[in-house]
């Protein structure tokens, strides 16, 4: 019986250490990283694969995560798939290469101490394309499109499971901001044949909330299979503050949705067994920073916090930034409304946030928009900054 016991210890023992490794764990609501809570900010890195999906050998974002790395930045967010079907070109022709660029990725977090956060998904729109199918197929479990998403989360989860680099597994990228668009064929039909992008002008192509919760769930389900211990989130945004309304066929159509109401459009975003809730926010006017009827940077995050915790999971504001990319005429506000972000996360305990954007292409210029040397670089400094007063926050709690 002693000798059971020890062995079931002992074994016991042998687990927990292995979690303690395996990036960031949902416990009781909370994040966990090496048996700790956890809460920090970090950057999205969208470019950190995309770059070496068109050239193998630039070390251009690879370079950028070191740095990173160096300026203790804990994690990045970033797409580890095609953006485009035509992005999907070497895969479908090279898979030994195509993950071969993909460990680099992942050796060099390694190295630089930072972690990822892949999405497997980003633009949901490129699978339907790729397999000459509609948006519905996301909730048909026969469709190819669903049958490419189950084999490649296998592929890369299975792959880099065991990395001490990955933090945690996103779906795609604010699929819900698509979802029961009044006016949504107006935005089909649009065909970039360079991209392989022509998704036709069918009421089948048109998403739903129905659709993106059936997608969420069949996303988490297929990495539990193969991944039972880090988090597992949808990647959306902040449900539209009209977002049951237009569900429901409310009038007025595009009408403000009550706390009660966004709550419950909030859950539709968020279901098991998804065990992150993810929103994005950007500043604006105060008055144009509106959602669940409150306005303003810091009532608006209070409020998702809120609604986060009632559902008892951490939430992750996986894109921030003082003012959106194309708000140039509030230029001078981006700096007072950047740290109100931080102040608020760090009041508000927020799980995880990411800023948008660190190093997106080598030639854009917008707003927010972080390289090593711009204009945005205190950012970088900032958060930090902010991160250094949130694990000092914890070792408090710890106390």
């Amino acid at each position: 019986m002693k000798i059971t016991l020890l062995v079931l210890a002992l074994a016991a023992n042998a687990l927990c250490a292995e979690q303690t490794n395996l990036g960031l764990t949902v416990k009781d609501g909370k994040l966990y990283r090496n048996g700790e809570v956890y809460r920090g900010l970090g950057v999205n890195y969208c470019d950190l694969f995309q770059e070496l999906v068109h050239n193998g050998d630039d070390t251009r974002t690879l370079d950028g995560l070191t740095f990173l790395g160096q300026k203790k930045i804990p994690f990045v967010r970033f797409w580890s798939c095609g953006f485009w079907p035509s992005d999907w070109d070497l895969y479908f022709a090279d898979k030994d290469e195509w993950f071969r660029r993909l460990d680099l990725v992942v050796r060099t977090a390694e190295e630089a101490g930072v972690g990822l956060i892949p999405d497997l998904f980003w633009r949901t729109e490129t699978y339907p394309d790729l397999f000459e199918e509609f948006m519905q197929d996301w909730a048909n479990p026969d469709s190819k499109t669903r049958a490419f998403m189950s084999t490649y989360v296998k592929e890369v989860v299975t792959r880099y499971k065991d990395s001490s680099a990955i933090w945690g597994w996103e779906f795609a990228n604010e699929i819900n901001l698509a979802c029961d668009l009044p006016n949504g064929m107006e935005f089909l039909g649009k065909k970039i044949p360079a991209r392989k992008v022509d998704l036709a002008k069918d009421a089948r192509n048109l998403m739903t909330h129905q659709i993106a919760e059936s997608a969420f769930v069949a996303f988490a389900e297929e990495v539990r299979k193969h991944d039972p211990f880090r988090f597992v989130t949808t990647g959306n945004s902040t449900p539209r503050w009209c977002s049951f309304h237009i569900a429901n066929k409310l009038q007025p159509l595009w009408g403000e949705d009550n706390r009660e109401q966004s709550l419950e459009a909030f859950k539709w975003y968020a279901p098991d067994p998804t065990d992150v809730v993810s929103v994005h926010s950007y500043g604006e006017k105060p008055e144009d920073v509106k959602y669940a009827g409150v306005t303003g940077i810091e009532a608006t995050l209070t409020v998702l916090k809120d609604f986060a915790r009632q559902l008892n999971k951490p939430l992750f504001v996986g894109e921030f930034a003082g003012l959106s990319p194309d708000k140039t005429e509030l230029k001078p506000k981006f700096r007072e409304y950047q740290t109100l972000y931080l102040d608020t996360f760090v009041k508000e305990k927020i799980d995880l946030a990411a800023h948008w954007v660190f190093d997106y292409t080598r030639d854009r210029d917008s707003m927010g928009l972080v390289r090593k040397d711009n204009e945005c670089a205190w950012v970088i400094d900032q958060l930090a900054e902010y991160n250094e007063r949130i694990r000092q926050q914890l070792v408090a709690e710890r106390q």
